[in-house]
């Protein structure tokens, strides 16, 4: 995994409830980031696979606003559109 991670435009980052947020980047589902009993942040890919535990929510979220292949070996995105 890169060692600086930058994350892109169009990055949007949603906290849900207390201690869980949930990215997406133009509309695609990126992954989630849950904080732990022990004030930790685990962040979780776009198959909730978990990439890696974080001191400090920042950490977590730029993690996974690197490019996918970077994050979880996997290019693919998911993208969820909604048609009227």
């Amino acid at each position: 995994m890169p060692e600086h991670h930058h994350p892109t435009a169009g990055t949007v980052w949603s906290r849900v409830e207390d201690g869980f947020h949930v990215g997406s980047r133009d509309g695609n589902f990126l992954g989630y980031i849950e904080r732990q009993r022990d004030g930790r942040f685990t962040a979780f890919d776009m198959r909730s696979r978990a990439v890696g535990t974080f001191a400090e929510l920042v950490a977590a979220m730029r993690t996974l606003s690197a490019s996918p292949s970077a994050v979880a070996g996997d290019p693919g995105i998911f993208t969820i559109r909604e048609h009227r």
